[in-house]
């Protein structure tokens, strides 16, 4: 068990994946974790997926052949070859009818029925029928559809807005669609209009009111006015986040700023910034930096992941711990693997035991196979005063 002398208390939680053999019988497996999203963590009994709950409960029975993390309460599952969506209760809002299936956006559920694309309402209703090649989903109250290899967009009643006439597109982001013609890049308004001319060799949705985009092999900046902002002399730019992107240029990486200037650069590798930090690579080691360029944690691991809820996932000879955002080692670095925070808790597995710890790192939940009963899943809750209170998910059997 993991200890710290701070107790604040968050409610994050994650999981990891498991396979667990019983000796002289056939593989009987569970896995426990996966990220806790809106209060629910998926785990896998004997290849069915469910739901445990924050206390340690199983809350949806494990029935599925596959599932996704819960978003904005709901779900999307799978058995046999067609899809479903249930809410926090485990019941089916969208029937298992479906070849795919994506979760809601404006209301509005992307499915796939004998090979053409549709959208589903939150009562099961089918708002637009499957009438298209291929579909994504709604973005600021638009949907793209491909039909003969052309592309266009719907509204959310099904309502062909802008002509379905380009080679390519992308959802409309910040109030503007990237689009090819000719095999060339530009944007239109949610009107169709044209407003930047398709000439670029390739080109990024707009954020933060900046797009990269390429001309004669190189990337450079725009503003939605058509402005240059960054000169086009880089291999790549990624889109802006908080004022900076990371850039690409003779094979060093680095960061640039909104208004083109370089704030770092000579690194190995820079990754997009996760809570105010960005991971870059130095010597073949990784570290990360404020978005002056200054070394917050110095270059010593092996891996690293973006920070979430304050702490970062880092490896050292294939052994996991975690980081908090002042480079303290606040879980030590001898765990066989680790799952970013998220809702509060983070996941380690040593050996075949599971650790759900708080951002204290002390341990909260411990998932295991039952000593007693191997056919059975232990799982151990600590309660706020630490005393361990011990339950099985009695309903679930491994055989």
């Amino acid at each position: 068990m993991l200890q710290e002398k701070n107790k604040t208390l968050f409610t994050l939680a994650f999981a990891l994946l498991v396979a667990v053999s019983a000796m002289g019988q056939v593989s009987k497996k569970f896995s426990a974790g996966f990220k806790y999203s809106d209060g629910f963590s998926k785990i896998m009994l004997n290849g069915k997926y469910g739901f445990i709950n924050k206390e340690g409960s199983l809350a949806i029975p494990c029935v599925f052949d596959y599932s996704n993390d819960f978003s904005n309460n709901y779900a999307i599952v799978r058995n046999g070859k067609k899809y479903a969506i249930i809410s926090s209760t485990g019941l089916p809002i969208v029937d298992f009818k479906y070849e795919y299936l994506e979760n809601f956006s404006n209301g509005l559920a992307l499915f796939k029925q004998n090979g053409k694309f549709g959208f589903v309402d939150q009562k099961g209703v089918e708002l637009v029928s499957p009438e298209y090649d291929f579909a994504t989903s709604f973005s600021e109250g638009l949907a793209l559809v491909e039909k003969n290899g052309k592309i266009g967009f719907i509204d959310n009643k099904g309502k062909v807005v802008i002509d379905i006439k380009y080679d390519f597109g992308s959802s409309f982001i910040e109030g503007l669609a990237l689009i090819k013609v000719n095999n060339k890049f530009g944007y239109i308004n949610t009107k169709g209009v044209t407003v930047i001319d398709p000439i670029y060799e390739s080109a990024t949705a707009f954020s933060e009111g900046l797009a990269s985009v390429k001309l004669n092999g190189k990337f450079g900046i725009i503003n939605k006015k058509v402005k240059s902002i960054v000169d086009f002399e880089y291999t790549n730019i990624t889109p802006f986040k908080n004022g900076l992107a990371v850039f690409e240029k003779d094979g060093n990486f680095g960061l640039i700023d909104n208004k083109g200037n370089i704030t770092a650069q000579n690194f190995q590798y820079v990754e997009e910034s996760s809570e105010g930090l960005f991971g870059f690579k130095k010597f073949g080691l990784w570290g990360f930096m404020d978005n002056k360029g200054e070394t917050i944690v110095e270059p010593i691991f092996e891996n690293i992941r973006a920070f979430s809820n304050g702490m970062a996932v880092v490896s050292v000879n294939k052994k996991y711990g975690y980081i908090d955002q002042k480079g303290k080692l606040v879980v030590p670095i001898i765990f066989d693997n680790a799952i970013d925070y998220s809702e509060g808790l983070g996941a380690v597995k040593y050996r075949d035991t599971y650790l759900f710890l708080d951002q204290n790192a002390r341990e909260r939940i411990e998932i295991s196979r039952s000593l007693h009963n191997q056919d059975k899943i232990m799982v151990k809750v600590l309660d706020e005063d630490s005393a361990k209170k011990d339950a099985f998910i009695t309903s679930i059997d491994l055989d």
